[in-house]
């Protein structure tokens, strides 16, 4: 195979090109176009004007943010490539991304790859393309294959690139190359040292490979919060240097935003799931130049005739001049050409990638001779102290990092320790609270009872009076019994509505305001009865919503408790408490009043305290409003408030 690239200036000079170098139209001719996009009908007349020369041949290009001539970075220019396979056959084909990105990689693999392809290209061009998708459809038939590429460029524009099939240029597509031959040796490599700066960010909603928000931020919102809005306001060009990075088993993997729709998430080129972890990058140019040598050398341990790069813009504008270092020893070894885009397709028999900020290049032979020749690789020169400074602000960053880390994961075990001693003692209080309030609840049950009790006692008494007398009465004795009857499932009834009281509720129900005020002060009815209090309701809420109704029927019994014993010690003439339920913007609100005075505003600010109380210490636990808030807030996620109205306390519960 012979490969021979040239730097495109005018038709008349392409024609002395291929004439001076032999180039014949042939089915094995490839012929890949790495072009800066501005100039569309330039492209247009190059590649009719190749269909004309090589009608026979495979004609691909893509646009570029940057093009690889034999070591040379180029900007803006166009670079034809032509490589004349001796023993190897083309397929190429074209496919619209209309579709999920899994099902275009299966339907490249029905159609170009075959059991003897040992190489495929893929050049695409799509806002909203899933490349990791892509290469996972690609590769469930195919797991050895060998496949290298990449996403097109457009000078940081991310709109107006394109790829090329033949004479005509195609949005939202990807080109597809198969080399299929029974004796070509193709290898791929790669490399991307990006190091993660500052904190852990968790994705918190993504959608494919639509990035929407992260730590519940948009994901602009976070780019502006900490690398600046001028550097939000670039996206998503800016990304470019600064990229996403996580982590995927010992390395971390780079992300760039490939489109901006405008509404504060972005287009990455695969998809983020939700969960995972992700950084900002930073880039070591020390380490990136060091893996690229590495790479270069384990190269030569293979046949190479013909090297491909495909690399990332983001990475060569980090680099600037330092990026020459990169291609300069591959251009020693074998021809070269390639193209600086927004995106790289790496995948072999070991691994599948779809990578960003990386370089990669594919070497190609259909000779089994290994180099014999080591490139010469440059010494890195620093005349101003660039890369020193970069070096040392990477340093920085990564320790700085690393140690924001360490701050972080102390916080966060000494938060759980806290939240665990908080949530035995809240134990501790809610157990405690329980007792007290089933000493209260035998009370209330005790009141309950001594009426219905006294009844029964009353009418057997009547009974046995009559039988002394001898004046036994049959249908006055049935219609006693059925009184007797009467007191029992009244008594029963109790029973049951109390211990519906003690079970909560697991699950919210539908309830409304007038049922958990009625249950409560059926509870309190004899007792408020006996200490002459006047209970006045007025329900203006009568609509359903969705609660824990036992647990608000608790916190009601506690503030009508509480009021009850206030207008006792106070002595109030006439006791009165108002319970008052309404709706506004969407929330439910009970009101418990009394016309007792007030609270002392001393203490106002300390009644939910735990274990504080007015009372004696013998009466009371202190635990009663603290439990009280607790539930309202903890278990039905609402609220609980007071505040002195005009004539006494008002306890406001919001659902």
């Amino acid at each position: 195979m012979r490969t021979y690239n040239l730097r495109y200036r005018s038709l008349d000079k392409l024609k002395d090109f291929v004439a001076r170098h032999a180039i014949v139209d042939s089915p094995s001719l490839l012929i890949q176009i790495f072009a800066y996009s501005s100039d569309t009908r330039k492209l247009r007349t190059l590649l009719a004007h190749l269909k004309g020369l090589f009608p026979s041949a495979a004609i691909v290009g893509t646009t570029t943010d940057g093009e690889v001539l034999d070591g040379r970075i180029l900007d803006k220019d166009i670079v034809i490539s032509f490589t004349g396979f001796e023993k190897s056959t083309l397929s190429l084909a074209l496919f619209e991304l209309s579709k999920e990105s899994f099902e275009v990689g299966r339907e490249i693999a029905e159609r170009v790859v075959t059991p003897g392809t040992r190489a495929l290209i893929l050049y695409a061009r799509s806002g909203e393309i899933d490349a990791m998708a892509l290469l996972e459809g690609l590769k469930k038939e195919h797991p050895a294959l060998v496949v290298s590429g990449g996403l097109s460029g457009d000078q940081g524009k991310f709109a107006d690139g394109f790829v090329m099939k033949d004479d005509t240029l195609h949005t939202d597509a990807v080109v597809a190359i198969g080399i299929e031959s029974d004796i070509l040796v193709a290898h791929n490599y790669h490399t991307s040292q990006w190091e993660p700066v500052g904190k852990e960010f968790t994705i918190t909603k993504s959608k494919e490979n639509r990035l929407i928000s992260v730590d519940k931020m948009s994901v602009r919102s976070l780019y502006a919060r900490y690398l600046g809005e001028e550097i939000a306001e670039n996206l998503p060009l800016s990304g470019l240097q600064f990229p996403f990075v996580l982590k995927k088993g010992e390395r971390y993997i780079a992300r760039t935003p490939l489109w901006d729709p405008g509404d504060g998430s972005l287009i990455f080129g695969a998809r983020m799931k939700e969960g995972e972890k992700v950084q900002i990058g930073f880039g070591d140019a020390q380490k990136m130049l060091s893996n690229v040598r590495k790479i270069t050398l384990e190269a030569l341990q293979n046949p190479v005739e013909s090297i491909f790069v495909f690399a990332s813009a983001g990475r060569r504008r980090f680099l600037k001049e330092l990026a020459l270092y990169e291609t300069e020893p591959l251009a020693q070894i074998a021809p070269v050409c390639g193209f600086y885009g927004y995106g790289e397709f790496v995948a072999n028999e070991r691994e599948t990638l779809f990578l960003n900020q990386s370089f990669s290049f594919l070497t190609l032979s259909e000779s089994d001779t290994v180099p014999e020749k080591e490139p010469v690789f440059k010494t890195f020169t620093d005349p101003h102290g660039d890369l020193q400074t970069l070096r040392a602000l990477s340093n920085i960053a990564k320790v700085s990092s690393l140690e924001l880390q360490e701050l972080n994961h102390k916080l966060e075990s000494r938060i759980r320790e806290e939240v665990a001693k908080n949530r035995k003692k809240d134990s501790i209080l809610i157990h405690n609270s329980k007792l007290a309030q089933m000493g209260e609840m035998m009370s209330l049950i005790a009141h309950q009872w001594r009426q219905p009790l006294s009844a029964i006692s009353a009418t057997s008494t009547g009974l046995h009076v009559k039988m002394e007398l001898g004046k036994y009465d049959e249908a006055f004795f049935l219609s006693s019994l059925d009184k007797i009857e009467g007191y029992v499932k009244h008594l029963s009834e109790t029973i049951d509505d109390f211990t519906n009281f003690f079970k909560p509720s697991k699950k919210s129900e539908l309830t409304t305001c007038g049922y958990m005020i009625e249950r409560a002060l059926f509870i309190m009815s004899s007792s408020l009865r006996k200490n002459s209090i006047d209970v006045m309701v007025d329900n203006s809420a009568p609509g359903e919503f969705s609660t824990h109704p036992n647990e608000v029927i608790q916190v009601l019994i506690n503030l009508i408790k509480n009021a009850e014993n206030i207008l006792i010690k106070r002595e109030v003439p006439k006791p009165i408490i108002s319970i008052t339920a309404y709706e506004r913007d969407r929330h439910h609100y009970i009101e418990v009043s009394d016309n007792a005075g007030g609270i002392d505003d001393a203490i106002i600010d300390k009644i939910f305290e735990p274990y504080f109380t007015t009372k004696n210490a013998k009466d009371s636990t202190g635990l009663g409003l603290y439990m009280s808030r607790f539930i309202i807030e903890e278990s039905c996620n609402g609220k609980l408030t007071v505040a002195n109205g005009k004539e006494g306390a008002v306890f406001t519960i919001r659902l």
